[in-house]
């Protein structure tokens, strides 16, 4: 395989399988027949090896290992280099949970499955809403509340969050049955999101913080437990908590667009227009190819603001601008650069 769209349609299809897979309850996910996506998956990556005289996997379940044990450019060859930094993985190889490196190839493309999801979800709620003003509102809960340990009907029926409440709780279902154990339930206190035991005997969380920044919340009530979609909770909420903080830090007047996964204009102090989307992404490329068909979408060139943590991870800035197409109206800023007060270069194009 030489092609290197090829590789990366290839590695998505997987990723679109391992997410389906791990979508349906745990007793049934190795019966036959397996998920459509995951079984398609499994013959691409057979053909391909069949057709190049590589190894291929003896069937789902080693393919689910590869997953987990191996980097992805050792079974698909021909990935761009630094596409996907050296440790990537589509399984987390102790949570067993899917990485977010897999939700993020998974939505790359028209065939693109989580980030989609989580676009289409945000504009029914904006046509539920009927007003920017009460969707940005809804956002900001949707943001701060990507899972609720224990639901307290008293808050919720307050007069200041009963109206939002009823537009976003069909957003919100019970905790993966994978989620919960031993009569527990866990969330990250860093990133909000759900976390888990790992074999290791330390925790996992979904938001991949750091040790130091997992204060681990926990409920002995997990039937009680509330969680958005796993696109929600990793496409909204969790680069949600830098755009919060983006948002506040900005002089100029900030405006949402009900379109797409929060994407801004903001009017600086000399009049200057700039749109900007919040991205918190682990990996370069998936990232840099996802701004470029944003900033097709709306026509206009796009800034991409990452968290700073992120946006200094060696290479991260390179490899983004490499993968990104040629053209491409996009620009990658760190959240502290963005929001520096005064006027800034807004020099554009194919670079990162």
């Amino acid at each position: 395989m030489t092609d290197s769209r090829q590789a990366i349609d290839l590695l998505a299809a997987v990723a679109r399988g391992v997410l389906e897979l791990a979508s349906i309850t745990r007793s049934a996910a190795f019966r036959l027949p397996y998920p459509s996506h995951l079984q398609l998956a499994m013959d691409q990556i057979v053909l391909s090896g069949m057709t190049e005289g590589r190894p291929i996997p003896a069937g789902v379940p080693a393919l689910m290992h590869w997953c987990r044990e191996r980097e992805p450019g050792e079974w698909v060859p021909g990935l761009p280099d630094g596409f996907l930094t050296a440790s990537a993985r589509l399984i987390h190889p102790t949570a067993g949970e899917p990485t977010r490196t897999c939700a993020e190839l998974a939505s790359l493309g028209p065939s693109g499955v989580l980030e989609q999801e989580a676009e289409i979800l945000l504009a029914e709620l904006y046509s539920a809403c009927g007003t920017v003003e009460r969707f940005a509102v809804c956002r900001d809960f949707l943001i701060s509340r990507p899972v609720v340990l224990r639901p307290d009907p008293l808050e919720l029926l307050r007069p200041a969050v009963a109206q939002i409440w009823s537009l976003v709780k069909k957003l919100y279902g019970p905790v993966p049955d994978r989620f919960p154990h031993d009569g527990l339930v866990h969330c990250c206190g860093g990133c909000g999101l759900l976390a888990k035991y790992t074999t290791a005997g330390s925790f996992w969380c979904e938001g991949s913080c750091l040790p130091e920044e997992r204060e681990i919340q926990t409920s002995q009530e997990p039937q009680l437990a509330l969680a958005l979609p796993l696109a929600l909770r990793l496409f909204l909420a969790l680069p949600g908590r830098t755009e919060q903080a983006v948002r506040s830090r900005l002089t100029g007047q900030v405006q949402l667009f009900p379109v797409s996964l929060g994407v801004h204009r903001v009017t600086g102090q000399d009049g200057t227009l700039r749109v900007f989307q919040v991205h918190d992404r682990e990996q370069p490329g998936p990232a840099a190819l996802r701004a470029a068909e944003v900033a097709t979408l709306l026509g206009e060139p796009l800034d991409v603001v990452a968290p700073d943590i992120v946006a200094a991870r060696p290479g991260y800035r390179r490899h983004f601008g490499l993968a990104l197409p040629a053209g491409a109206q996009v620009r990658l800023v760190s959240a502290g650069h963005f929001t520096v007060p005064g006027p800034a270069s807004r020099v554009r194009g194919n670079h990162a």
